[in-house]
Formats: structure tokens, sequence, C-alpha cells
């Protein structure tokens, strides 16, 4: 055997020999750190700050325009009915006057066309008068009935302007702003004064979108003064905003309070807070959680063959070190919570401390 064939035999030898090593030799399992998941009811409590303000709010102003008066002060309080500004009256008294006097010649017009016509119509038929008087009659007294009638109208206008020179109170409460005084002259529809309900109170808050699908949820909300603490009072939503603020995209939300509300003071700054509804859900420490092929994904331990398996989860929200996971797990099982990075699908591992984190 020539030198050539005998170095070729050694070399297929070798190599045959290193196959079998490598046959042989399997690579071990990977120890792994596992936590087994349990779902609970786990619920979410938010706080938001907000402040005071008055169930109802209204910003009086006069129909007309004209010189002003008389206004309340502001700060006072007030009862339905009460005046709460006033315009000069001289110009629509005579109005009202110049009105009675166009109504009282109406009437004194219809009484003697109403004469008229019955004197007319009896010499029509005695056959001493002409149709045409009588019908010329019969039309005047229609045309001083509809005198009568615009001037009653006028008059009912004249008397209803001068009322609007009155600004009164549409129901108890305080004066919270004024926006003319005495002396000057203001026009119709300008804010005189802001008038406020002082029987019920609301807290206002800004909530971002993700606390408003609450799916039918009526929570209660406590309402905490932040300057006196000791001072709380509860409520329930009573009106949210269709959409969201264009600028800070939030939405408003009007939280109607109890009784004790009452003693907090408008426009004072409170923090609201509410327990979402409960949900049953599964907490998994972020460390677990990995990018799988269309969104987050764990490794979960297959205890029949002690390898891992890759697993698409649905995550409801973040909460710091811990994820919580609304689907793609089950009770009791074995989820890798360390070196995940490393691991592959259907690895051979071994479990630590007994599946504990």
């Amino acid at each position: 055997m020539n030198f050539r064939v005998l170095v070729a035999v050694a070399l297929n030898a070798a190599l045959l020999s290193s196959c079998s090593e490598e046959q042989t030799t399997e690579k071990p399992p990977r120890p792994l750190r596992t936590v087994t998941v349990q779902p609970e009811e786990i619920g979410e409590t938010v706080e938001q700050t907000g402040e005071v303000r008055p169930r109802s709010e209204t910003a009086m102003s006069f129909r007309i325009g004209g010189h002003l008066e008389f206004r309340a002060e502001n700060g006072a309080s007030v009862k339905a009915g009460d005046i709460v500004a006033k315009l000069d009256r001289r110009a629509g008294e005579n109005d009202v006057l110049t009105a009675r006097a166009h109504l009282a010649t109406a009437k004194a017009e219809l009484e003697l066309a109403r004469l008229n016509a019955e004197r007319t119509r009896a010499l029509f038929e005695k056959n001493v008068g002409s149709k045409v008087q009588m019908e010329q009659a019969e039309a005047s007294l229609s045309t001083a009935a509809a005198k009568l009638a615009g001037a009653e109208a006028g008059l009912a206008n004249a008397q209803g302007m001068l009322s609007y020179s009155e600004l009164r109170a549409a129901y108890d409460g305080v004066i919270s702003a004024v926006g003319s005084n005495a002396g000057q002259v203001v026009g119709a529809g300008q804010m005189v004064v802001n008038l406020i309900s002082d029987a019920e109170r609301d807290a206002v808050f800004d909530i971002p979108a993700q606390f408003m699908q609450m799916n039918g949820y009526d929570p209660v909300v406590r309402v905490v003064l932040i300057s006196e603490p000791s001072i709380a009072a509860e409520g329930k939503v009573r009106e949210i905003t269709p959409s969201a603020d264009p600028s800070t995209r939030t939405y408003r939300v009007k939280v109607g309070l109890n009784a004790a509300g009452k003693v907090m003071p408008f426009g004072a700054a409170v923090r609201g807070s509410v327990a979402l509804a409960q949900q049953t859900m599964i907490s998994v420490p972020s460390s677990a959680v990995t990018k799988g092929e269309i969104g987050s994904a764990v490794f979960v331990v297959d205890r029949a063959t002690n390898t891992v398996r890759v697993r698409e989860i649905k995550v409801e929200r973040y909460t710091g070190p811990s994820v919580l996971v609304s689907g793609g797990l089950a009770a009791g099982e074995l989820v890798a919570t360390a070196g995940i990075s490393k691991l592959r699908d259907g690895e051979k591992v071994i479990v630590q401390d007994g599946g504990a984190q």
C-alpha cells in the first residue's frame, strides 16, 4: 500500500470517529427560573386632579341695551326673582305711556266706527241709506278693530320691553363675577353678572382617553380637598363630554358630589380617585415578556417534554415590574422569567426552584 492510500485511510477514520462523537454528545438542558402563574381578580385605582365647580352657572345679560343703573355686588347672595341688575327705565316707561295713548285712541275710534256702522245699517234697512254707505261703514268698523288689536299688541310689546330693563335671578345663588358697572351703557347680550347655584357642586376633571372605556361600569368617585385632605365627599359621574379637547386630547368629566361636598369652596383643587372594575388577569414579571411574531409573548414550559414553547399573550397593561395578561395563559402553567433572550422554541430546560420565582 503506498503512502497516499495510507493517508486517505487515516483521514477517513478520523472523520468517522469525530462524527460518532458528535452524534453521541447532546447539549445539556438549560437551567431555567420560572414562575407558576395563577389568575387573579385585579382592579386599578385611578387618581386625577380637578376643581370644584357649581352645578348651575349662568352668565346673565339684558335682552336690550341701555344705561346700567344698578347691579348686584360680586359675592352677593340672591333669591330666585331678586333683581340683580337694572337699566334706566325712563325711555321704556315713555314707550308704555305712548302705547297706552294709542290704545285709548284705537278704542275710541272703534266705538265711533261701531255706532256709525249700526246707524248706517239701520238707515239701509229702512231704504233711506245706500248699500255703498253701509259697506263703507262696515269697512271702517273692521279697520278700527284691527287698529285696536295693533294698539293692544303695541302696549304688550312696550310693557315687555320695559320688563327687560330688569334682570332677575332665575334661582337661588351667589353672584360669582360681574362684567359691567353702574353708569355704563351695556349692549344686548353683554354679560352683566354671573350667577352660580350654591345648592349643588360638581368635581370637574380632565381624563385621558384610556380611562374612558368603562363598558357601562358606574363607579363611585371619592373626592378629597387637596388643601385639607380630611374633607372628602363622594359622587357619581353625571356628564362626560362626547369629544376630546383638541389641544390636550382629554375628556371633561363632571362628578356630582353628595351633601358632604357642600363645604368645599368653588374653585378649590381636589383629587378624585376611582377603582375601575375588576378583571380576571394573570400577573407575570416584566422580564418574562419578549417579542413574538405578531405581538408580546412568553416562554411556557412543557412539563411532559421539559422543553419551552413560545406563547403569544394579550397584554392588558404594564404596572412597573409586572405585566398584566388577559389572554394566552392558563392557571398553573410555568413561565420562564430570566434569560429569555437566549431561549429557543423547543429547547430542553431544567426547572429550578420548583417553579417559584
